[in-house]
């Protein structure tokens, strides 16, 4: 679980979007579902850097937070509803050519981030948002003027549960 308080909100934008991989799973083909329902993909620290544009991760980080392999698609532990388990944190499918993996890893995310899985939060001053992270994707949106107005969050990450 992870939660985010607004503590200081731009007169516009900043918005926050969810997009949740439970129904784009559920969305999914079942020919695509057979397809990927036995593939592990590699999270890391690094790739998330890499795929979001940021600083390349020093050796001490990347000792710090090694790359994990978990399943593509997970099951929720509570609800038993398979999720997507996809983000800019996946570098590439265990089972798959580079390649070949990234590409199905794009065409996933593409098709988890299409509106009708998406909620934008438009943020006010004092705003509580909670979401669980096992079966929901977010991103800052760019979306007002980061030189002249300020964006204060204040976020709390709750340790959740090994995917399966």
């Amino acid at each position: 679980m992870t939660m985010l308080h607004g503590v200081e909100i731009p007169p516009s934008g900043g918005d926050t979007q969810f997009a949740d991989t439970e129904m784009a799973y559920a969305a999914l083909s079942q020919e695509r579902k057979d397809q990927i329902a036995d593939l592990h993909v590699v999270h890391s620290w690094e790739a998330h850097r890499r795929n979001t544009g940021g600083v390349p991760p020093t050796e001490e980080e990347k000792r710090e937070r090694p790359p994990v392999v978990h399943p593509l698609v997970r099951t929720h532990p509570e609800t038993g509803k398979k999720t997507l388990y996809i983000g800019a944190h996946t570098s590439h499918i265990v089972e798959q050519p580079e390649a070949e993996g990234r590409a199905l890893l794009d065409e996933l995310l593409e098709h988890a981030t299409q509106p009708q899985f998406v909620y934008t939060h438009q943020w006010r001053r004092g705003d509580v948002v909670m979401w669980d992270n096992r079966c929901l994707l977010h991103r800052a949106l760019a979306n007002y003027e980061m030189g002249k107005h300020k964006r204060v969050l204040n976020r709390t990450v709750v340790k959740g549960t090994v995917p399966f």
